[in-house]
């Protein structure tokens, strides 16, 4: 088994949902990632659909999936004795990632300052829907909200309908790689400074991002943009982005540039060998080609050509044409498409993982990185509820004996 780059580290995982995926992504890192469960077990392992369609905490598809690459633990935070034994668990850590309210932790005795006390060098990382401070800080908040307070909402969909979101979670999927990589960079000052930091991840700022340079033009245009569907504004034309081919859809835009042009070039040669360039494409004086002056007339026209060139081709033929002739196109990929992917298997992207329990192996994506060339640590599957008391409450002391008194008591 080789180490993964942060071998060494353990972190102790404390997050719902909102927060799982710092979690996997530090585990798959080398990093000893602990889930510290309720006794009850994750909210998370209670949500189908499960494995065989059998509901059962072990075997919720939504679990399985987001909380590998850590072990696990029991433990009633709400009891005095749980938390004392967090608070030893955290003399031993470098990180503890959570999602409870502001302040929550703290009225517990275990929040940042409490932990700090234990151990100068750790680092807390709280994910919360608005931050630790502000005027929202206490309010609740689901993806859905992230998604709407983060403006993301507002230009997501078509503008003769309501907004539309995406069907996961996606708030949480960036919360949890900004905490991961909040997480790195606060060991990494840590020994600049020689002391850890409480990272501060708001699930709707982090929400800015995917709406890529929208917030940013608005003081130069003072336009806000809105929901266009398929594509995208310039002015007040309308320009497609999203094209339906033989078998599902693929992203190709009008935009010009010294980036862009050599494609736009390219691939007009593409249609004309199959004499599919109309005048508009094949005669035009492509050097001098800029998006920003097209009317919607002359997009209407282009966008006819290219949709009737595009419907008479899979895919796979476009993508394969895209690498051939460095086209800026790529399909829209389901979810089969994307464990088909030729690229993501020569890469050894997926994971096969053995799960004893299940009888059998589920496919996961692997690390998000793989920096040593010789590979990484095998991804670890999600841990059973409990599976790894003894081992872990050993490390401070426990015997199996105390474990089972614990269990007796309800503290795991």
């Amino acid at each position: 088994m080789i180490d993964g780059n942060l071998h060494g580290f353990r972190v102790l995982d404390l997050a719902d949902e909102p927060g799982l995926l710092a979690g996997r992504l530090l585990g798959d890192l080398g990093a000893d990632v602990i889930q510290v469960e309720p006794p009850a077990g994750h909210p998370l392992r209670r949500r189908g659909p499960f494995w065989n369609g059998e509901a059962d905490p072990e075997r919720s598809l939504a679990w399985l999936a987001q909380a590998t690459g850590r072990r696990g633990v029991t433990l009633d935070l709400e009891a005095a004795r749980g938390r004392d034994l967090f608070l030893e668990l955290c003399e031993h850590a470098d990180a503890v990632i959570e999602t409870r309210p502001p302040g929550a932790l703290d009225a517990l005795g275990i929040g940042y300052a409490a932990l700090r006390a234990r151990n100068p060098r750790i680092v807390v990382c709280s994910i919360t829907p608005f931050g630790q401070t502000g005027p929202w800080r206490d309010r609740r908040a689901s993806d859905l909200t992230a998604l709407a307070t983060g403006g993301n909402l507002f230009s997501t969909g078509d503008p003769d309908r309501g907004p539309v979101r995406a069907s996961l979670p996606t708030s949480y999927f960036h919360a949890g790689l900004e905490a991961a990589i909040g997480v790195l960079f606060a060991w990494i000052a840590r020994d600049a400074i020689g002391a850890g930091q409480h990272v501060d991840v708001s699930l709707q700022e982090v929400m800015l991002m995917p709406n890529m340079s929208g917030p940013a033009q608005y003081p130069l245009t003072q336009m806000k943009g809105g929901r266009v569907g398929p594509g995208y504004r310039v002015g007040k034309v309308f320009q497609p982005e999203i094209w339906r081919c033989k078998d599902g859809f693929v992203s190709f835009a009008l935009r010009g540039g010294a980036a862009r042009i050599p494609g736009l070039v390219a691939i007009v040669r593409y249609m004309d060998e199959s004499a599919m360039a109309p005048p508009i494409l094949k005669d035009r004086d492509w050097k001098t080609y800029n998006h920003n002056l097209l009317g919607q007339a002359e997009v209407d026209e282009m966008k006819a050509a290219f949709a009737a060139f595009f419907a008479t081709k899979t895919k796979g033929e476009l993508y394969r044409a895209a690498l051939e002739r460095k086209l800026m196109l790529a399909p829209v990929n389901d979810p089969p498409a994307i464990l088909a992917s030729e690229q993501l298997a020569a890469r050894q992207f997926f994971v096969d993982v053995e799960y004893p329990h299940l009888g059998g192996r589920l496919r996961h994506p692997g690390a998000v990185a793989k920096l040593r060339p010789e590979g990484m640590t095998p991804t670890r599957r999600a841990p059973r509820l409990g599976e790894h008391n003894a081992e872990i409450f050993a490390e401070i002391g426990l015997t199996p004996e105390d474990v089972d008194a614990l269990g007796r008591e309800g503290v795991t």
